[in-house]
């Protein structure tokens, strides 16, 4: 085999275990932030970066951060990572994707009595680094443009409660 047709399936094999670390990521998401799911998608350097959630810097710390989220501030969540374009670095070594979110959720209330049903929508803009031979994230920038609940008569991009 041709050392180009080489590197053309290695470099779409790269790109295919990206789309499975992103899913994989939103598998832990939806399993309430599960810690040992969690640290195994993230370098240890990792930045994670949300406007309306917060940003939190390190794999521990990302980790707790999201753990919290998800049980605490999102209790439910459903995520669908869709339309994943990834672009890799010529050494194969680094890449960046972007990719759309869609997530059914259920909020806690500000006033602590319950959730409510929520639509979020976005897209997220991510950093990735093989490291021996695995992919990890080494930046996530969330970019929430849709945050209603179901009760509301339209589409809104309201607050979200945490940011009140």
């Amino acid at each position: 085999m041709s050392a180009n047709l080489e590197n053309r399936i290695q470099r779409m094999e790269d790109i295919e275990a990206i789309k499975q670390l992103i899913a994989r990521y939103a598998k832990a998401a939806d399993n309430n932030g599960d810690p040992k799911l969690m640290a195994a998608c993230f370098a240890e350097d990792v930045v994670w970066y949300c406007k309306e959630v917060g940003t939190w810097d390190g794999r521990n710390t990302v980790v707790d951060g999201l753990r919290e989220t998800c049980t605490v501030t999102i209790p439910w969540a459903l995520h669908y990572m869709t339309q994943p374009i990834i672009d890799l670095t010529d050494d194969g070594q680094n890449a960046t994707g972007e990719y759309y979110l869609w997530e059914l959720a259920k909020i806690t209330k500000e006033d602590g009595s319950g959730t409510e049903d929520t639509w979020i929508g976005g897209w997220y803009e991510s950093q990735f680094r093989k490291e021996n031979g695995t992919w990890l994230f080494s930046r996530i920038e969330l970019n929430m443009k849709l945050m209603s609940g179901l009760s509301q008569p339209a589409w809104e991009t309201p607050i979200p409660p945490w940011q009140g």
